[in-house]
């Protein structure tokens, strides 16, 4: 027992001395980076990187660079601070590097004397180098600091590079897909440019300027004179990944590339990302649908592109054919304002869409425009309207109406005559032209809202969104386009009768006419002007249109493809520009795309995109009407080319027996098309419903309408004739406009000076109310074509009417 006991005692004793030692050991190795004890310590410089060691440095002959600053760090990859290092070349002689680590493309000077310090001249190699007999060569230069000496970096030294040609994608790329970036590189020897690099899968009748004297063959650019850097002119065309070249396809359209190689860059070429080929909209699976006043529902837009892939995040225009009740946002929802019905059109159109710079429109297909199918949209219900009367040329005032109330408002006298009297779509200001100014007034509370003195002339159209107006001054024969507030203006030379926009604002087609020559007016010519944002002003004879008034009007397709102008024969210009791919100076941007044997005065489009309707004198006059119905198929394709020739869009089109309106008429001013119908209280034939509007002075004059036979279809009309209230003071409908949900036709006429409100349901003549628009004073204003014996009022001639809702 006893020895046990010291046993015990002994352990106790033993147990926390060796705990004691074991928690004082000590491992002197793990400061070492071997972890053995000996050699460099965790804490030491261990490393030196030295940048760009991928990609080398490329220089030319002369050229100085700072040389890129070494990072350094221990074993274990912690950063340690260096004092200085020294910098060394494998060939001083090409590449010399100051103490600071200032490389030169040759040699610096080193006791120069006089005052000059060293290391500030570079001097051209000597003797050059010559690999091949091409002026290039290479070293290595690394960076040291106590006895630890970094990676190697090349340094590419040459002639100096004059320019660059791109070797890349000679086709579209669809959208995500990748491919490396090579080029060609020219110096200039004995005063003429030559090669001095190029791919090997370039043959020689490919090179881009002739091989140097001597030499038969040309390395690759990266292994003469390094690696080039690349950029792109349009980041939502492609991207460009710097560390391997790799350009990657983002959105349709064409971007110049930009070169560069030791300080020296050019446009080395360019790359397309592939255009649409079919651009497909639909609205809950189908191409029509109704939908909910005030609900939002979203369109499923497809495109695919020519390689038939599918393209996504596009910026595409959606067109309304009724956009004050139905329109669709840039995401393609349709916001359902107020009850109507409406054709919606998604458009690819440059620049947002399928860009290209203008000296490659048409290569690989980008430049070019192309639309979709239509969506055909209605929503239920009917709306009110507030209504403005005026009479451009013959009064100084203009009257509104709420159609609510009933009530007609107070007549507001304007500055000046106007010449002309235009709203913009989302009628929040109606723009008058006049022989002083262009006046401004809002529809808010029909107050003046601007003036501009420096913008005189007639007003031919305003802008979709109301950004933009175009004015003709006719004295100085000069087009203004000009912001909306007068900002901004852009000018350009020539007359014109009729204008309007496209409805994604794209593109303004103005059309000029001879017949315009009188009353001591000179200047007019038989001209077709269009302005897009992405290729300017640009213009085309017409020279072929004849007929009783020329090309005096025009009406945009739907979808806004092009634009047909009246004449013998109806003409179309489209959107598709005709001659060589990239060869912009001989290209025709708008073409013909159509030609129609019949006279027409005045057109216009229906709603569903199917009919361009026409109206012309049967004779000299007064007389009767010919009315004429082409029936159009629009496509919805892209532009057509064949190889890299490019052709125009033709539209299909079949002309339906003209038909006889028996009126006496001495002009005809113009055809007015229903923006289609709703569903509730309405007919169907309302779908399809125009009203023909003309001068005369023949008492009981008739207001003749057209219906189509079927929605839709390419057959024949019928035409037909509305006796008005108080039919025998009546003698000409000169004005009208339709209300937006399509239940009513707003007729002014002659004779009577009344305002006819039309169901467009029964065809009846339901209620006249008097705007009494006072008569300008002969001789008054230079605006004024009043003649005396002066009438006290005159009919409404330009009516706007904006929707509002029934509560």
């Amino acid at each position: 027992m006893r020895r046990f006991l010291t046993l015990v005692c002994l352990l106790f004793l033993a147990i926390p001395a060796g705990i004691t030692i074991t928690g004082c050991y000590r491992n002197p190795a793990g400061n070492y980076c071997n972890g053995l004890g000996y050699g460099a310590k965790v804490t030491d410089l261990y490393s030196i990187n030295l940048e760009p060691k991928n990609t080398g440095i490329s220089m030319a002959f002369g050229q100085t660079r700072q040389i890129n600053a070494p990072t350094a760090s221990t074993c274990k990859g912690t950063s340690v601070s260096v004092t200085g290092y020294t910098y060394g070349t494998t060939n001083n002689q090409l590449v010399d590097i100051s103490p600071s680590g200032n490389m030169c493309a040759g040699t610096w000077n080193r006791n120069s004397g006089g005052g000059i310090a060293d290391y500030t001249i570079c001097n051209y190699p000597s003797p050059l180098p010559t690999s091949g007999g091409l002026p290039f060569g290479s070293v290595h230069v690394t960076a040291s600091a106590q006895a630890v000496v970094s990676n190697p970096v090349s340094v590419y030294v040459h002639a100096p590079v004059t320019s660059i040609s791109l070797v890349g994608p000679s086709q579209c790329l669809s959208q995500t897909e990748q491919e490396h970036l090579d080029a060609q590189a020219c110096y200039v020897a004995n005063g003429k440019q030559v090669l001095m690099c190029a791919p090997s899968s370039i043959t020689a009748d490919k090179y881009a300027c002739p091989l140097p004297a001597g030499v038969t063959s040309v390395p690759s650019c990266s292994n003469s004179i390094g690696t080039l850097s690349y950029s792109v002119g349009s980041a939502g065309v492609a991207t460009i990944n710097p560390e391997t070249n790799q350009i990657t396809a983002v959105n349709p359209g064409t971007t110049a590339i930009t070169a560069s190689i030791a300080g020296s860059g050019s446009s080395a070429g360019y790359f397309s990302t592939c255009p649409p080929a079919s651009i497909s909209v639909t609205l809950n699976g189908k191409t029509s649908a109704t939908v909910t006043q005030g609900v939002t529902q979203n369109m499923v837009t497809t495109v695919l592109d020519t390689n038939g892939k599918p393209i996504t995040g596009l910026t595409l225009d959606y067109q309304s054919t009724n956009p004050l009740n139905i329109s669709a946002t840039s995401g393609g929802a349709i916001n359902a304002t107020f009850p109507g019905a409406s054709a919606l059109y998604a458009v690819c159109q440059p620049g947002t869409c399928n860009p290209a710079p203008i000296n490659q429109i048409g290569v690989n297909g980008t430049g070019l425009s192309i639309s979709s199918n239509p969506v055909e949209v209605t929503v239920p219900g009917t709306a009110s309207a507030y209504v403005w009367y005026g009479a451009p040329g013959y009064s100084q005032y203009f009257v509104p109406v709420q159609l609510l109330s009933g009530t007609i408002g107070s007549t507001v006298r304007l500055p000046y005559v106007p010449n002309s009297m235009i709203m913009d779509r989302a009628g929040v200001s109606i723009y008058f032209g006049s022989s002083h100014e262009l006046m401004v007034y809002s529809t808010a509370n029909n107050s003046k809202a601007a003036e501009y003195p420096s913008l005189p002339g007639v007003v031919l159209a305003v802008s979709p969104n109301g950004s933009q107006v175009l004015v003709n001054d006719p004295v100085r024969q000069v087009f203004y386009l000009a912001a909306s507030n007068g900002s901004s203006v852009s000018s350009f030379g020539g007359l014109g009768t009729a204008a309007n926009w496209t409805p994604d604002g794209k593109t303004l087609y103005v059309t000029d006419s001879t017949s315009a020559n009188q009353n001591g007016v000179t200047g007019h010519t038989n001209t077709l002007y269009v302005y897009n944002a992405n290729t300017g002003w640009t213009s085309y004879p017409l020279s072929t249109s004849g007929g009783t008034a020329g090309p005096q009007n025009l009406a945009i397709t739907i979808p806004g493809v092009g634009a047909y102008m009246s004449g013998n024969p109806t003409v179309a210009h489209t959107w598709c520009p005709q001659g060589t791919a990239g060869a912009y100076a001989n290209m025709t941007f708008y073409p013909q795309g159509d030609s129609v044997s019949v006279d027409t005065d005045v057109l216009a489009a229906t709603a569903d995109g199917g009919h361009i309707l026409g109206a012309a004198l049967a004779g000299s006059g007064p007389g009767p009407i010919s009315f004429s119905d082409i029936a159009v198929r629009i496509p919805s394709t892209e532009c057509p080319s064949a190889g890299n020739q490019l052709n125009p869009l033709m539209i299909d089109s079949t002309l339906n027996p003209p038909q006889t309106l028996n009126v006496n008429a001495t002009a005809v001013n113009a055809i007015v098309t229903s923006p289609a119908a709703v569903k509730q209280g309405v007919a169907v034939a309302g779908n399809s419903l125009s009203f023909v509007l003309y001068q005369g002075s023949t008492a009981g004059a008739p207001l003749p309408y057209y219906t189509q036979s079927v929605d839709g279809t390419s057959g024949l009309g019928t035409v037909g004739y509305l006796t008005l209230t108080g039919n025998s003071a009546v003698t000409a409908p000169v004005g009208g406009a339709f209300s937006p949900d399509n239940t009513l036709f707003f007729v002014s006429t002659s004779g009577d000076n009344m305002i006819h409100y039309i169901d467009t349901t029964t065809l009846k003549d339901t209620q006249q109310i008097s705007p009494n628009l006072p008569a300008c004073t002969p001789g008054a204003d230079p605006g004024c074509k009043v003649t005396n014996p002066s009438p006290s009022v005159v009919p409404a001639t330009a009516i706007w009417v904006k929707p509002r809702s029934t509560t």
